[in-house]
This record gives C-alpha cells, sequence and structure tokens, in this order.
C-alpha cells in the first residue's frame, strides 16, 4: 500500500503552507543558535525512532505529520543575523524535505541513512529545526524525527507524540508553548579517561561491524533485584533512587568528580527536550542511605532544584511499547545510537517482566564506545563486592590538560557589588586582549578601538566559554563599554576555560582549505612566480642577539606547523605535508648577517619558492650600509600566512625572544589548533551551499566594471613613466582628519575601516553617477572560534554590493556598509573564485569586482623586544615596496600606531591601461576632499549629493 501512495504522499506533502510572523528568538533559542554557530561542526540535532504498529494508515499518518507542522510553526522557523546586528526569528513555508518518506532495503541501512541526516551540517538560516522521516522497510513501518536543540524549550517527545496523536485522530494539537528551560548541561565526559582517542584511532569487535563515526552506545544488564536488596514490588521512584545513588558514589570513589551531580529525569525522556530537570548532589562522604534519600526526595520534587553540570542522567527505563490511540496508532521507541553532541553518562533503570531489574548505560558521542560496557560490568562487580578500580585514577588529581571548573554564582542578571565589578573587569580583559589595547578603559568604546562583527563573535563567545558570562548579539552593539555591557550580563552558574581543540590525527598530510586551493589557482595561473611573497622587513634600532631570534622563531614554527609544510601535487591533487620537527635540519631557513654579506633585501624579496621541496618562509639578517644598523628580511609564502596570523606570529616572537635571549624555553598558556586540522575539517565537510547561496543571491545581477563621468571607455596608453600594468599614488590623511575619521566611526557605532570604505564608495558615487557599486574586500575567514590563535591561511576575497539613495546621509551609508560586511561574516569562508563559478564566470578572466578596498590596521610589526638585561630592542617596519595593482583600482588603508599616535595612510593602486594621469588625480583629490567631509562635525546627517 505505502508503495501505491507515494505520489499522492509527495503532492499532501509539497503543498504550500501560509507564512506566519514570528516573535523575536528567546534568549534560549539565541544560546543555541550562537552555540550552533561558534561549533558548527557539533551535532545539535536529537534522533528519536520509533516502529509504527502494523494496522497504522500511511495516508493518514502523514496527514498528521503534516498538521503538527501547520499547527506548530516553531517547527518551520529560521534564525538569521539581521542587517541591524540582531538575531531575527521568521517562520518560513515548509519545503517537501520537512517530512520525507523513503524506502531503504534494511534496518541497517536506515540506520545508515539517519545518521547521514543527523550528521548533516545545519545551517539555521536555511534549514528547519525539525525534519520528519517515513522509512518502509522490511515490510515495516520506521518514523524518525531530527530534532534541533533550538526546539528544546518548546517540544519534549512526549508533546511530540501527543500533538501527531491528536492530529491522527482528527483533533488539533495543542499550541506549543515555553517551559522552563536548562541553563547547564550534562558533562559530556565526567571520567576524562573514557575519553575516545584523541587521534581518532577506533577499537572495533572482530565479528561484528557496528557505526562506523563516534556516536552514542548503550549496553545493558539484567541483575537480581536482590543484588540492589530490592524485590519486584518496588516502587519505580524507590528502585531509581538506589539504582542512582549507588552508582553516584561508585563514580565519585572510582576516578570521578568528588561531588557527582544526577540529572533526574522519572518519565523515559529522549535528549531532545530542554525542558528544567531536577538535579541532585551525591558527596563522596555519604553513605549509601543519607545518598539515596537524597536522590528519592529530588525525583519526588521534594527537595530544591540544585544548579551545575550534571554527572550523568538517570531516568527511568523506557517501555517496550507505547500505545497512543484507540485507532490502532502504536509508538515503539527504537533507541538508535545518536551523532549528538554532549549527551554524556544516561543511566537508565527498571523492572523486568521476569522480576529482575534491568541497568542501561548510555554513553554520548564523546566517550570511548567501549567505555558503557567497560564502566557497566565494574558497576556490576561493585555492587556484589568486588574490587573497585580507584587505583587506576588517583584521588584527588586533576588530570592533564583538564582545568578544574570554578563555581561561579547564578546571577540573572549579573548581581550588583563585587560580583558587577567582577563582570566589568572580565570584560574589560577580553576587550583589551582581542583589540590588542592594554590600556583601553571599561568606559572607552568597543568600536573606537577597531572592534567589529568578527572580534564581537570572539568575545562573546570566549565570555560564555571561559567566564560564564552570557550575552546576546546585539547588546553589544547597544552597550559597547565594558560597563555598559556588564550591566546586560547574565552569569551562567558554571564555566570551565575553553581550550582550542590541538589534536594530532597522526596523518602530516592534508588538502587544502578553501582559501588557500583559491590562492593556489591564481597562483598557478601566474606561472608559480613570486606574485604571492610576502616581504617584510624590520629595521632594528638597537641591537639584536641573532641566535636568539632564531632560537625563539623556531620555537613559533614547532607550535604552528603551517609553517614548516610542503605543498606539491598527486594525481591532480593538491596537497599539504609537515615537515616533521626532526627533519627540520635538512632546511635552510635561516641566516645570519654575516652569512649575508652582499645580499640585496630587494632582491630577497623577490626569491621564487619551490614549495614542493623548500620551507614557505625566509628568514634573513642584514646590515644596512648606511646605518650599520640590523634588518631582517621577513619573507613568507601567502599560502601559509594571512594579515591576522602576522599579529599572532609576532605576540609569540615577542615572549619567545624575551625567554630565549635569558637563556630560558619559553612556557605559553595555551596550544593552538593546527591548522591542518581546520584544512581536513573545512573539505570533509565541504561547500556550505547556503552560504554560497548567500554570495550568488546578491551578486547575481550587480553591474560589472567601473566608469568614470568624462572616462571614453577605450583603453588608456601608459606614458614612459607609468609601469604597463599601471602605477600608484599615496596620501596621509592630516592629523584632524585622522581624528575626525574615529569620531564619526564611534557616533554610528562602526569601525574605521567601515567609515574609510563608505568614504571611498561615496567618492566612486561622485565621479561615476553610481548608484550601484560592487566593491571587492578580504574578509579573515576565520568562522571557527576555534582557530583563532592558529596562524595559517584562513583570507578570502569576497564582494559586497553597496546600493546608494538619492536621500541617503553618510551615516546611512555607515550603517548600511556596516550591516552589508557583518552580515557577511559568517558566510566569508566561501572564495570569490566559487562563487564567479557559480555564476557561471570563468575565474581568472571575468571579474565581479573594479574596486578593491582593505584595511592594514595596527599590524604589529612596529614594536620592542626586550633583552636580556631588560632593555628594549625597538624595531620598525620598512615600508614594503610599492607595487602595481592586478586589479582595475586598489585602496590600501594603513591604520598605524607608532610611539602612542595613531595615523591614516591611502595607497591607491591603479592600472594605467585603464586609468589615466587625469582619472588618477581626479580620484586622489575626490576621495582627499570626501575623507575630509566625512571628518567634519556633524557629517552623519549630510546628504551624499553635498560633499563633493
Amino acid at each position: 500500500m505505502a508503495a501505491d501512495n507515494t505520489r499522492m504522499l509527495a503532492r499532501r506533502i509539497e503543498e504550500t503552507f501560509d507564512r506566519g510572523d514570528a516573535a523575536p528568538p528567546s534568549q534560549y533559542e539565541e544560546r543555541v543558535w550562537f552555540e550552533q554557530f561558534q561549533d558548527p561542526d557539533q551535532v545539535f540535532r536529537g534522533l528519536l525512532a520509533y516502529r509504527i504498529g502494523e494496522e497504522c494508515d500511511l495516508l493518514r499518518l502523514t496527514a498528521a505529520l503534516k498538521t503538527v507542522c501547520e499547527v506548530w510553526p516553531e517547527l518551520r522557523a529560521r534564525f538569521a543575523f539581521g542587517e541591524d546586528g540582531t538575531l531575527a526569528k521568521s517562520i518560513e513555508v515548509p519545503s517537501a524535505s520537512i517530512v520525507q518518506l523513503l524506502h531503504v532495503p534494511s534496518a541497517g541501512e536506515a540506520l545508515t541513512l539517519l545518521h547521514d541526516l543527523q550528521a548533516r551540517p545545519f545551517d539555521a538560516e536555511t534549514d528547519p529545526p525539525f525534519q520528519a522521516v517515513v522509512l518502509l522497510s522490511e515490510g515495516e513501518i520506521l518514523l524518525a524525527f531530527l530534532v534541533h536543540g533550538l526546539l528544546g524549550e518548546v517540544l519534549s517527545p512526549q508533546i511530540l507524540l501527543d500533538g501527531i496523536s491528536a492530529a491522527y485522530t482528527g483533533e488539533e494539537p495543542k499550541p506549543l508553548s515555553p517551559r522552563a528551560a536548562e541553563s547547564d548541561s550534562v558533562d559530556p565526559l565526567p571520567l576524562h579517561w573514557l575519553q575516545r582517542p584523541a587521534s581518532g584511532s577506533t577499537v572495533v569487535a572482530l565479528r561484528q561491524n557496528g557505526v562506523d563515526r563516534p556516536a552514542s552506545h548503550s549496553h545493558g544488564v539484567d541483575l537480581p533485584a536482590t543484588l540492589l536488596g530490592l524485590n519486584s514490588s518496588t516502587a519505580a521512584n524507590a528502585l531509581l533512587a538506589r539504582a542512582g545513588a549507588r552508582f553516584a558514589l561508585f563514580l565519585a570513589t572510582n576516578g570521578g568528580p568528588e561531588t557527582v551531580t544526577l540529572r533526574l529525569l522519572p518519565g523515559a525522556a529522549m535528549p531532545i527536550s530542554a525542558e528544567a530537570a531536577a538535579k541532585v548532589s551525591v558527596s563522596r562522604g555519604q553513605s549509601p542511605e543519607q545518598a539515596e534519600k537524597a536522590v528519592l526526595a529530588g525525583l519526588e520534587q521534594r527537595k530544591d532544584n540544585e544548579g551545575g553540570t550534571a554527572t550523568f542522567t538517570l531516568q527511568a527505563l523506557a517501555t517496550p511499547v507505547q500505545a497512543i490511540s484507540e485507532h490502532g496508532l502504536q509508538f515503539e521507541h527504537l533507541p538508535l545510537p545518536s551523532l549528538q553532541s554532549g549527551l554524556g553518562l544516561t543511566l537508565a533503570a527498571g523492572p523486568t517482566a521476569a522480576g529482575d531489574i534491568r541497568l542501561e548505560l548510555t554513553g554520548g558521542r564523546e566517550t570511548s564506545p567501549h567505555a558503557t560496557a567497560f564502566l557497566l560490568e565494574r558497576f556490576v562487580s561493585h555492587l556484589e563486592g568486588g574490587a573497585d578500580f580507584s587505583g587506576i585514577v588517583p584521588q584527588n588529581i586533576v588530570p592533564q590538560n583538564v582545568a578544574a571548573a570554578p563555581v561561579q554564582a547564578a546571577l540573572s542578571p549579573a548581581a550588583s557589588g563585587q560580583n558587577d565589578d567582577d563582570t566589568v573587569a572580565t570584560i574589560l580583559a577580553e576587550f583589551r586582549e582581542a583589540l590588542v589595547s592594554p590600556n583601553m578603559g571599561p568606559d572607552d568604546d568597543f568600536f573606537d578601538f577597531g572592534g567589529h562583527s568578527l572580534i564581537a563573535t570572539r568575545i562573546i563567545g570566549r565570555l560564555l566559554a571561559n567566564h560564564g558570562i552570557e550575552l546576546r548579539f546585539n547588546d553589544l552593539f547597544s552597550y559597547p563599554t565594558a560597563a555598559s555591557l556588564a550591566k546586560q550580563a547574565t552569569r551562567l552558574e558554571t564555566a570551565a576555560p575553553a581550550q582550542a581543540e590541538a589534536t594530532a590525527t597522526g596523518s602530516l598530510t592534508a588538502p587544502l582549505s578553501l582559501a588557500q586551493m583559491s590562492l593556489w589557482k591564481a597562483y598557478a595561473a601566474f606561472g608559480f612566480g613570486e606574485i604571492f611573497n610576502i616581504p617584510f622587513a624590520l629595521d632594528f634600532l638597537d641591537p639584536v642577539d641573532e641566535n636568539a631570534f632564531e632560537c625563539a622563531f623556531l620555537d613559533i614554527i614547532e607550535r604552528h606547523p603551517g609553517l614548516r609544510t610542503h605543498f606539491y601535487i598527486e594525481n591532480d591533487t593538491v596537497l599539504q605535508k609537515i615537515v616533521p620537527m626532526h627533519d627540520l635540519p635538512g632546511y635552510k631557513w635561516f641566516w645570519t648577517s654575516e652569512e649575508s654579506e652582499g645580499v640585496d633585501r630587494h632582491a630577497e624579496a623577490g626569491w621564487r619558492f619551490d614549495l614542493a621541496r623548500e620551507l614557505p618562509m625566509r628568514l634573513r639578517f642584514l646590515r644596512d650600509a648606511q646605518t650599520g644598523r640590523q634588518v631582517l628580511s621577513f619573507l613568507f609564502h601567502h599560502i601559509v600566512l594571512d594579515e591576522w596570523s602576522v599579529n599572532l606570529m609576532m605576540d609569540e616572537l615577542t615572549e619567545a625572544y624575551r625567554a630565549r635571549a635569558a637563556g630560558k624555553a619559553p612556557v605559553f598558556a595555551t596550544k593552538p589548533a593546527p591548522f591542518h586540522e581546520f584544512a581536513r575539517k573545512q573539505v570533509a565537510s565541504g561547500v556550505n551551499a547556503g552560504h554560497l547561496a548567500y554570495w550568488t543571491d546578491m551578486l547575481r545581477d550587480a553591474p560589472k566594471g567601473l566608469t568614470l563621468n568624462g572616462q571614453d571607455g577605450t583603453p588608456h596608453e601608459a606614458s614612459q613613466d607609468e609601469a604597463p600594468a599601471g602605477g600608484w599614488i599615496e596620501f596621509k590623511l592630516e592629523k584632524h582628519v585622522s581624528d575626525g575619521l574615529y569620531a564619526i566611526a564611534k557616533q554610528n557605532s562602526a569601525s574605521l575601516f567601515n567609515v574609510v570604505y563608505a568614504a571611498i564608495a561615496a567618492s566612486l558615487r561622485h565621479l561615476g553617477g553610481l548608484s550601484d557599486l560592487v566593491v571587492g574586500t578580504s574578509a579573515s575567514g576565520r568562522t571557527d572560534s576555534g582557530y583563532f590563535d592558529t596562524i595559517g591561511y584562513f583570507t578570502t576575497v569576497v564582494a559586497h554590493r553597496v546600493r546608494f539613495g538619492e536621500t541617503m546621509t553618510v551615516g546611512e551609508l555607515i550603517s548600511s556598509v556596516k550591516n552589508t560586511i557583518n552580515g557577511s561574516l559568517e558566510h566569508s569562508e566561501i572564495p570569490i573564485d566559487l562563487v564567479e563559478e557559480a555564476l557561471g564566470m570563468t575565474p581568472g578572466r571575468d571579474h565581479l569586482f573594479e574596486v578593491f578596498i582593505q584595511i592594514h590596521a595596527k599590524n604589529k610589526l612596529n614594536g620592542t623586544l626586550a633583552g636580556p638585561d631588560g632593555k628594549p630592542v625597538e624595531f620598525r617596519q620598512i615600508d614594503p615596496d610599492k607595487h602595481e595593482s592586478m586589479l582595475g583600482l586598489q585602496f590600501e588603508v594603513m591604520e598605524e600606531m607608532i610611539g602612542g599616535e595613531r595615523s591614516i595612510r591611502v595607497l591607491m593602486s591603479y592600472r594605467a591601461d585603464r586609468y589615466g594621469p587625469e582619472d588618477v588625480e581626479r580620484l586622489r583629490n575626490t576621495t582627499s576632499g570626501v575623507f575630509s567631509r566625512f571628518a567634519e562635525a556633524g557629517a552623519s546627517s549630510r546628504v551624499l549629493t553635498t560633499l563633493a
């Protein structure tokens, strides 16, 4: 019957729904969205599966699923970071994929299919948080649900089944309503020695083939009731309390925490609901009777709910079959392995038909697949009076690299007094570190110090992960000082400092990341020459110990294997391979000034790397013939280093040199995640179709090229004084203009880049009479906060579309630019060549933009090292050689801070075959003039047409 009705089902499922308005996202939804955004590789969708009784009417069941989706708009919610800097929630028309009917040959293939669906990357902007899958397999009907944590505040398994049951019988399901939600979680690894091997290596059973990816896993055992001192007539809660209390004491005395926290679920709940559950604590020194009494009081809600992260969940054992209605609809729960993250340990207990007690222990995907069997076996031995294994893990010792979680009082919002002061201090410390501004005060503006959305993402994520301080995105935009932001904060009860993942897979080889592959295509197109060399040069004003410098940089190379990598082609695939540290002596990458006599710095900058055979960097000290000072040629290939990485490198180099100059080895507080792991993860995930669609939708009908008023559009013939490819001009803004630009940025809660970008766009609008302009720029590409401290090449080139209204003001343009840039950040891992290909263009020949704008903000190539005697060793960056533009028109804005004075320089490079001397002069004059207009008092309210 099911096969005959497939087409009818498809038609019914694809019927359209009315779009509805949505209330703003709740604080719970915003928190879950942010956790997913911060860690997109984690699985936030729970998996529920049921076997449906034979009397089920398939068409009727499908109609019931459709009714549930109609009546419960929450199942069709989408979440997007809006142009106003806030998270927006909308109710969308569901696609046919929200309810699917599929045929599968076997139960094993059904499980594989469901796991594929659960592991699929989730984009809250395009994907619904709910999906139902009807599986027809081996003569039976299976019904599975994928439920995202975003619905945990309103949906539980029981509510879902009750709703389907009501719809199946022709009744309307009751509306969903928010319930008290948990703010704490279950510790995914209460016993850290149960963790899966960091290398990913898996021990397998030789005579059975299980799930081939990290998933939850369960083991069970039937015990005589007398082993727990019970009988077949013992009440359910008493049975649960006895089993849970004994298991808690077992964990506390065998390597677990001294105080074990139980999360209590009296019913057979499953992990899609975030409904607040009772929690009780059992301490190592308690007697079994005391522990059992506390657990029983919690189960019967006779004890105040305790906070904190739970060590494990205790729940009643699920009954085999649940009869839903008098119409024969039955759901038999199938305990399938789940890929969902953060489930932790769950102990289920209940009676069997034979009068025994069944215990089932389930471990989350983070634990070893053999952990639950071992732990359950040892627990049974413990109940029988056998030997424990407490000697394996010494008590009161914190495992290496596992920091104890400081317990903080639950505050909502942050309490006044000392705790409020602590919150301000914590936020300010994160501001200072992220913005590299140690003198920033509690009343200083985040945006005034160069803040933008990506840095805001990093700060909000670190505050939540490291300090238990929860903030919303729009809070930071509306309250941009540490003092004002602290008043909007909510303190969660516990927080453990987060550490970036820094695990090695054992393989030295990795594919190229999307950004690296984009760069490689251009590198190959230009004949693998020196076009992507990054030739820094540092002038040391004081003597520097070259041997100590070499040792210090060797420390950096060891921490960041991306700097010691080969790149090569194998079977038409470009790969990168780490050079092991023990092989590094076979490579020449450092030269002292004595070894460099007669070497020209400019010639060194033009070195042609052979990336398959040598390291992608060259450090060479020279002596300046005029000053006699040491000069460092700091040459890198762009494929291993971006601008963000330069500041990371200089910070670490400063610390390493301080130690090496004193004859010591440096000690770093954290270990960065290796770039090769990022590349593997990104390639394994594939290109995010939703993120690619974001760019193609924006740019599909965008204008091409740029024509200035008065240009005849014919190629310009370069003069003898101009390079055929182009030329450059540079101008430095006067101090009052620079100060004015910083002021208007602060007034509009924007970054300096937003302002200069808007000013250059306004200049081109005037010169070309434009209403629409496409601007290229570089994006950090660091959408995963776990790699914020990794040296590597993440940068992507992206294109934004700027539209001008006839009455648009300066403030409105700045706001539009800010929202466009900030809104694109989470999509910025998509390189421009993939966008061009998706639009039917030929990368390298067709270009989406003529104009490119980039800012170089306060790099750390001007600074100080600490000598062995504590005396400073100052260095200054030598201006790089000017270069012609590969693009039509390129603006590079240098934001500099030297000796405490900030300044702004603008370098404009251009193609001489497109822009003649008169065009260049008009560009210089107009751009300089618009910068000055932007810097004037009251400029935000001025209409663009009055600027020039």
